[in-house]
Formats: structure tokens, C-alpha cells, sequence
């Protein structure tokens, strides 16, 4: 053991060992991005679920929040993060199915998916998803077309389907024995939505759903449109609450 400890050892020596053992880095790879281009007309709608003119629309609101701060190589455009998103809502296929399509990872996929719902929700949601300012127009236009005076908007609930939750999995089994949100929702005379709320499980009832909405908190305290305006629900909602 002494003589163990009495070998010479130099540090130098040993780094050297060292790095004639280290594997050499790996280069990067980009993988090669595709299919973004490639379709046009119906065929663009059918993969997108929109327009050519619409997604640039959704992306004159929400690009800029979309835009990497650095330029990294193999990065994604704005847009290409927008269609991937598109893509895979409209399609409601696999992660790899979408990544195989567009040369990316699912990994890219997945925070591409996170980053286009969370700058729609912040920046296009409560820009589109409002009462009009003037909006005069609005009765005018119910009257016309169904013969209701004074009427803001028509409100309904419809169930969305989702994939059975982990937590609190029962509240979200509806009436047709499915999983989903209950989602109401506030629209105008030109079927653009005035209100939107999405935060119920299937289980609520539609009439609980607007009664503890912030519209029916505004509408409780005096808030309207438009003076006298009331809102046009189904036979339902308007026994179980008085939504003038």
C-alpha cells in the first residue's frame, strides 16, 4: 500500500488520458421542415381548418407574440408554429403523426401547440370575443330577422367532447354519458361570438353556468349594451333564470 502511495501521479498526465478517452460533440442536426407550403385552395382548408387569408388574419394579431428572440438556426416561423398548431386541433391525430407530416419532434409540436393557444387567448381572444362598442346595429338586426325587439345577443350552452380527465373525472360525464365542457356562449345577429365561457365540466347544468358567469354578474348589476337589452336564451335557461 505504500508503495502504492508513493507513485508519482501527475495531474497533467491524467487530463491528457482523459481527453484522448472523451467522445468527440455530436453535431446538430436540423431536421428539414416540410409541407408547410405545399397546399393550396381546399386542400390548405382541409389540412388547417382555415383559409390562406384567414391564417394570416390570426397571425397580423398574434405574430409578433409568436416571433423567437433569437434567430436560432432550425427555429420556426410564426406561421409555421400557427399551422402546426392548426394542424393538429383540426386533426386531432398523434403528436408523431403531425411531426412526421412537417420534419419536426413531437416535443416542438407540443410547445408550439402551448405557445399559439396561450398568445390566442391573451391577445385575439378579448380583442374579437366582446360586445360591440356600437352596437346599435344589434336589435335592429334581431328584429329583422326573427322579430324580437331589444335583443343583445342569443345565448346557448354546447357540450365539447374531451378525453377523460384524471382528477375530478366524474364531474365531466354529461347527460349522453361522454366527457366534456360545457361551454356557453353569447352570439349576434352575423353568428360572431359576444361572450364565451368554457370553465364548466359536463355535469353543470347551462342554467348554473350563466348564473355564475361575470355576464350575469353585469347584467345583475344594471350593466346593458344597450338600454333595455336583454338576451334571448332556450325555453330552459330563461325558467331557471331570468336573464332580462
Amino acid at each position: 500500500m505504500e508503495d502504492l502511495l508513493n507513485l508519482p501521479f501527475s495531474s497533467s498526465s491524467s487530463d491528457d488520458s482523459e481527453e484522448e478517452f472523451l467522445a468527440p460533440k455530436r453535431k446538430k442536426v436540423f431536421r428539414l421542415h416540410c409541407n408547410f407550403n405545399i397546399f393550396i385552395g381546399m386542400e390548405f382548408r382541409e389540412r388547417f381548418r382555415l383559409r390562406e387569408e384567414e391564417v394570416e388574419f390570426v397571425l397580423s394579431m398574434i405574430g409578433n407574440s409568436l416571433q423567437h428572440r433569437s434567430n436560432k438556426n432550425g427555429a420556426l416561423s410564426p406561421k409555421e408554429q400557427l399551422l402546426l398548431a392548426l394542424h393538429w386541433l383540426g386533426n386531432g391525430s398523434q403528436y408523431h403523426a403531425i411531426c412526421d407530416m412537417h420534419g419536426v419532434s413531437k416535443a416542438t409540436v407540443c410547445r408550439a401547440l402551448k405557445k399559439v393557444i396561450s398568445c390566442i387567448f391573451e391577445h385575439m381572444f378579448p380583442a374579437i370575443v366582446k360586445f360591440p362598442e356600437n352596437s346599435i346595429d344589434v336589435p335592429v338586426e334581431f328584429l329583422r330577422k326573427g322579430g324580437f325587439p331589444n335583443v343583445s345577443g342569443c345565448v346557448d350552452g354546447i357540450l365539447i367532447d374531451i378525453d377523460a380527465p384524471v382528477d375530478n373525472e366524474a364531474a365531466y360525464v354529461d347527460r349522453h354519458g361522454n366527457h366534456s365542457i360545457n361551454a356557453m356562449m353569447v352570439a349576434g345577429p352575423d353568428l360572431s361570438f359576444f361572450y364565451v365561457s368554457a370553465r364548466w365540466p359536463g355535469s353543470v347544468h347551462d342554467a348554473r353556468v350563466i348564473r355564475n358567469s361575470n355576464l350575469a354578474t353585469k347584467f345583475d348589476g344594471g350593466w346593458r349594451p344597450f338600454d333595455g337589452a336583454v338576451l334571448l336564451g332556450t325555453k330552459t335557461l330563461i325558467k331557471k333564470y331570468t336573464l332580462i
